[in-house]
C-alpha cells in the first residue's frame, strides 16, 4: 500500500470521525432538550343559566355554559350577541334526547356543536373550550 493511500485513508477516517463525535457532542450538550411550554391566557365568558325543553316533551336540560376563549377582546363581543348565542345553544339543545348526551361522548359532541355555533356567531375561531357548569337532565 502506498503512502499516499494511508494518507487519503487516515484523511478520511478522521473526517468521518469528526462528523460523527461532532454530531454526538451536538445532541449531548448544545442541543436543549427542554419542552418550550408556552403559557396561553384564557379568558371565560359565562352564558348564564339555560333551562329548555329537550326533544322529548318530559325532558328539560338546566345549567350553565361556559365558554373559555384566547382572545378577549371576543368577550365583548360575546356580550353584544348573546342573545344569538343562547338562541343557537337553545337550538342544539333542543334537538338533544337525554341519553344523546348523557355519556361522555354525546357531551364532548354536544361542546363541539356549541363551540362550532359560538364560533360562526361571532365569526372567530379562537375559542378554546365549552364547559358546562351544574348541569342537569331530568
Amino acid at each position: 500500500m502506498g503512502t499516499k493511500k494511508v494518507v487519503l485513508y487516515s484523511l478520511i477516517g478522521f473526517i468521518l470521525s469528526g462528523v460523527f463525535f461532532g454530531t454526538i457532542l451536538y445532541f449531548t450538550f448544545f442541543r436543549s432538550s427542554e419542552i418550550v411550554v408556552k403559557n396561553v391566557k384564557v379568558y371565560e365568558y359565562t352564558l348564564a343559566d339555560f333551562t329548555t325543553n329537550m326533544n322529548s316533551v318530559k325532558s328539560y336540560f338546566r345549567g350553565t355554559i361556559v365558554i373559555e376563549t384566547s382572545n378577549k377582546k371576543l368577550l365583548d363581543k360575546f356580550e353584544e350577541k348573546n342573545a344569538e348565542i343562547r338562541d343557537g345553544v337553545i337550538q342544539i339543545l333542543i334537538s338533544k334526547k337525554p341519553e344523546d348526551i348523557l355519556d361522555v361522548g354525546g357531551q364532548q359532541k354536544l361542546r363541539d356543536e356549541i363551540k362550532s355555533v359560538v364560533s360562526r356567531i361571532v365569526n372567530s375561531d379562537e375559542i378554546t373550550n365549552v364547559y358546562f357548569i351544574d348541569y342537569i337532565i331530568q
